[in-house]
């Protein structure tokens, strides 16, 4: 994973504060949304919010990006379940598809136009869009404790690593100035 005798890369290292990223965002939604409920779009907006940090901070290490490479589980000694694959796979498509990019197919929303006085003929634009959450309260569940899983795999292959090449672990990462 990464030039030098540790395995223990960047994309390692910043993997663990995406999933504690995401596990916050979860356990925000949890703490506020309950899912019998009914609820104004102001309050739907904030928990979508919080949903959204979730998706994007969950796929965020399976992305490859600008020099970036995707996180492999099995690399820190973690095999998905087949339940756990599906969960993963369905978060990065919700990322992939919805949340991060606003896919032409995946749009949902419903316009139309009113006349407000009878007297002019001037019209108001209205657009209504899909307000509901994309997980199910069951999918939240199980995400959590894939979370928990996985933080606690990611901890535990730091832990052997710095054991092994404690040098490795003092490090100062930067942002790369831009040219």
């Amino acid at each position: 994973m990464s030039n030098g005798s540790s395995s223990l890369s960047n994309r390692i290292i910043y993997s663990a504060w995406d999933f504690q990223q995401a596990l916050s965002a979860l356990t925000f939604l949890m703490e506020e949304c309950e899912y019998d409920k009914k609820y104004n779009v102001v309050d739907l907006r904030k928990f979508r919010c919080f949903e959204t940090t979730l998706i994007v901070s969950f796929a965020r290490p399976f992305k490859t990006g600008r020099g970036r490479e995707k996180l492999d589980l099995s690399s820190i000694g973690y095999e998905l379940t087949a339940e756990e694959s599906d969960l993963k796979d369905k978060l990065i498509r919700l990322r992939d598809k919805i949340v991060s990019h606003s896919d032409e197919e995946e749009m949902e929303y419903r316009t139309f136009s009113i006349q407000p006085f009878d007297d002019h003929d001037v019209r108001l634009p209205i657009a209504r869009f899909q307000e509901a959450l994309y997980l199910e309260e069951a999918e939240i569940y199980k995400i959590q404790n894939l979370l928990k899983r996985i933080n606690r795999a990611l901890a535990e292959f730091q832990f052997k690593e710095v054991q092994l090449t404690p040098r490795e672990f003092n490090r100062h990462k930067k942002p790369t100035p831009k040219k």
